[in-house]
């Protein structure tokens, strides 16, 4: 259920003027409406006005021509790297240069504006973490079903959710009656992690997650700032560096522990649809096998090795960028690694103090000056509370049965 997601309120309208760096360039121009995506990126084209009914229809486009070259995905040919980008120099500006910093921008607009994905070093988290990580939620996974429902809060995105109560298929159809509820269990915990709606863990696992989450705080931070660098250097406008961190005040972010189990009589199914992220970024860790994304047109499986840090674009971005920033289409694969472990976060879910009407507000796409937009203004709770509407037949709920 995505109960929570109601109290988890919109995020902050009003935009704080901060000061700018040398990272900045000319004048803001915002606008009201957006359309985005390849096909709509000349001026003038038809503004749409229901961004919950368009995002569907756009991935089952792009998904429906990707499978028709071959809905197994691939490696990426020996010539083509998967991309991966340090952004060290702006977790530490004070010993990096103004060019080493303007490199780790146009790395991450190249990768942002075409499949709005790449994977990141230098982030500061050590593998110790990663390896508590990684071991508490092997541990706490392998309790017997009625010890992990004793973490069950009821809702799910606080504590236990067990495998096949989330349903991606209730907005991306599929034809299989396999693929109706997604293969995987969970336990999700929001930032900060001492948030009253968390529940709480076995000890060794609700620390690690906590502390991963505090040093996510850092990345999310300076990764907000590269993407509102990118937008004024592809726009040509001034953005302060900390406006799109800015713009969402006290946002809660959430954490959820994914493991994608052997499931028996499922074994052909697709273990999570495909699908992008509702939300602003989604930031991931995983070593092994399953992720996989479109990237030119097909189906490509992401390399993912220990330490790195896997990013994507979700459809806030897009919207807020006027279609500039693309977002991701990804799934995960049928053939993942059994007994798969990810942790994806998921960033800015809606401010924590904001009362419920402000959902209405967020904030319009960024423009150029000889722009038009394309899509509404908006925030990533009320894009979200659009889907409910209307993908859930009247239930408060996207991913009930």
């Amino acid at each position: 259920m995505l109960k929570n997601f109601l109290t988890l309120t919109a995020l902050l309208c009003a935009i704080a003027v901060v000061d700018g760096s040398e990272y900045v360039h000319h004048s803001i121009s915002s606008c009201s409406l957006q359309y985005g995506m390849e096909e709509c990126e000349e001026k003038n084209e038809a503004m749409i006005s229901e961004p919950h009914k368009y995002f569907p229809a756009q991935i089952k486009r792009i998904v429906d021509a990707a499978d028709a070259i071959s809905p197994d995905a691939i490696d990426l040919p020996d010539n083509h790297s998967y991309p991966v980008i340090d952004i060290s120099p702006w977790l530490n500006p004070s010993m990096s240069s103004d060019e080493d910093r303007e490199q780790v921008v146009q790395q991450v607009l190249n990768e942002a504006r075409s499949s709005g994905s790449f994977n990141i070093i230098g982030h500061g988290i050590d593998d110790a973490l990663f390896s508590r990580l990684y071991a508490s939620a092997r541990n706490f996974f392998s309790l017997s079903m009625e010890q992990k429902m004793g973490y069950s809060s009821g809702n799910n995105l606080a504590g236990f959710v067990a495998n096949r109560n989330e349903s991606v298929a209730s907005v991306h159809k599929s034809g299989s009656p396999k693929e109706q509820n997604d293969l995987r269990e969970l336990f999700s915990m929001s930032s900060p992690p001492n948030n009253d709606a968390n529940v709480l863990g076995p000890p060794e696992f609700h620390d690690a997650m906590s502390r991963y989450i505090e040093r996510l705080q850092y990345v999310d931070k300076a990764i907000k700032q590269i993407f509102a660098v990118a937008l004024s250097s592809a726009k040509d406008i001034d953005l302060p560096t900390t406006y799109l961190k800015d713009v969402e005040g006290d946002a809660a972010g959430l954490l959820r522990a994914s493991r994608y189990p052997n499931t028996p009589g499922f074994e052909d199914a697709t273990k999570l649809l495909p699908h992008s992220d509702f939300g602003t970024i989604t930031i991931i860790a995983s070593s092994e096998e399953g992720l996989e994304e479109i990237r030119e047109g097909r189906w490509y499986r992401v390399p993912m090795g220990i330490g790195e840090l896997h990013v994507n674009v979700g459809e806030t971005y897009t919207m807020w960028s006027n279609g500039l920033f693309k977002n991701n289409i990804h799934r995960v694969s049928k053939e993942a690694k059994k007994d798969r472990i990810s942790f994806p976060y998921f960033t800015s879910q809606g401010k924590r103090t904001s009362n419920e009407d402000s959902a209405d507000f967020g904030i319009s796409p960024i423009c150029s000056n000889d722009e038009e937009p394309r899509f509404p203004r908006v925030s990533t709770i009320g894009h979200l509370r659009n889907y409910i509407s209307a993908f859930t037949g009247g239930k408060e709920d996207l991913w009930d049965d």
